[in-house]
């Protein structure tokens, strides 16, 4: 691969940034556009452009060696991705949910298979108990949900097809598919890389400990699927399941507090102190993500939780930029994709202060207390300008470990 391939998913991300703000502009009406549209090329999008093909790269540079990238066509699979990427981009911006868009979606999911196949079979083996084995464990066990998630996808069509888009069946699919997506794969294979980064920096973390959080927290994946239906008009019948889900999910990160070393911020501490933070970050915001999953199960929070947009929204953010983005800033950072110079702190700094002020006022507006709009979008564009510089910031010729020579 040509250098420097980490740009291409910081530019989708830069897209998705352009995307949202646009949704939160006033001249959002003016364009010939729909809304709904541009809402459903901006997830996809986030999924899709940014997430998938950070992941990939990170995951083959880290766990594939050079003959297997060769053997496994990984260059071509990734290109393949960056054009179906586009392609769902376009058809979803231009059209939402028609032919075109399903045909580059199906398309996606053909390579999404053609990848898992060929990382399960060609990623190194670790002995049980490792340290390696512990970070191979979660990655793996996200991309097994991720196969589980794409399942949904076929549902919501059947329904859609047959006039029943809208009703509580239909979002029960979405809801399992984002669920099984950002608290599954998503954040499984997060996790791993986070154990990872700690064993790439000589942090011994407790791999006994690693592997409890990991079974409690695999094992209330599925019953954590109805902590995102507890809005539905059959929401009673869910409770049982939701409440287990919450105790392994309380047990799981007691586990994974108790996994990690009680110095690890010092032990840290010749790294880039963007590096810090940005981990800092996930780990507040991968416990705070959790806190209010967990809150979601009692009647008191959940007109906030499934009813207030505002509020609901600012979950989707803290768990997408907050706990996965973030994580992968940090390994960038430390695998050296992104060189940390003068120009990049100002783009750090530009992105930390919009995600949270739009956290802030997100949650400020759900609770009633205070909201603006005006700041909402000054956030965003804030954001968005933090990306762009990180999308155009110098290149760095020695990538850390990678065979793809990002």
């Amino acid at each position: 691969m040509k250098e420097n391939w980490n740009k291409i998913s910081l530019a989708f991300l830069f897209i998705v940034a352009i995307i949202g703000t646009l949704l939160r502009s006033p001249y959002v009406s003016t364009l010939p556009l729909e809304y709904t549209n541009l809402v459903h090329a901006h997830s996809h999008t986030a999924f899709q452009g940014w997430i998938y093909t950070i992941i990939f790269l990170i995951l083959t540079s880290t766990f594939i060696g050079k003959d297997k990238i060769e053997k496994g066509h990984y260059r071509l699979q990734f290109k393949l991705t960056v054009l179906i990427v586009l392609g769902v981009l376009i058809s979803f911006t231009l059209q939402g949910y028609g032919l075109y868009s399903i045909v580059f979606s199906t398309l996606f999911q053909v390579l999404n298979y053609w990848f898992i196949y060929r990382f399960l079979k060609d990623s190194c083996t670790a002995k049980p108990n490792s340290a390696n084995y512990i970070v191979l464990r979660f990655i793996k066990a996200g991309l097994w949900l991720g196969v589980l998630s794409t399942i949904m996808p076929f549902g919501i069509g059947f329904l859609s097809a047959n006039g029943q888009s809208g009703t509580e069946l239909y979002h029960a699919f979405v809801y399992t598919f984002m669920h099984l997506q950002y608290n599954g794969w998503f954040l499984f294979v997060a996790l791993g890389l986070f154990y990872k980064l700690l064993e790439r920096n000589n942090i011994d973390f407790s791999s006994i400990q690693a592997n409890r959080f990991f079974w409690f927290f695999t094992v209330s994946i599925i019953p954590a699927i109805t902590l995102s239906l507890l809005g539905m008009s059959f929401s009673k019948y869910l409770m049982l399941p939701a409440y287990f889900s919450v105790f392994l999910q309380l047990l799981g990160l007691f586990f994974f507090l108790l996994s990690l070393p009680r110095k690890t911020a010092s032990l840290l501490r010749y790294k880039s102190e963007w590096l810090r933070l940005y981990l800092l970050v996930f780990l507040a915001s991968i416990f705070l993500k959790n806190i209010l999953q967990i809150l979601s199960v009692f009647t008191t929070f959940q007109a906030y939780a499934f009813n207030n947009k505002l509020i609901i929204l600012a979950y989707l953010h803290l768990t997408l930029i907050g706990v996965i983005s973030f994580l992968f800033f940090a390994l960038m950072i430390d695998m050296k994709w992104i060189v940390v110079d003068a120009f990049v702190k100002l783009g750090n700094s530009l992105l930390f202060l919009g995600f949270a002020t739009t956290e802030l006022i997100l949650t400020l507006g759900g609770l009633g207390l205070y909201y603006s709009h005006q700041i909402l979008l000054t956030g965003s564009i804030s954001m968005t300008l933090g990306i762009l510089i990180l999308v155009i910031s110098r290149k760095n010729r020695i990538a850390h470990n990678s065979y793809i020579q990002l």
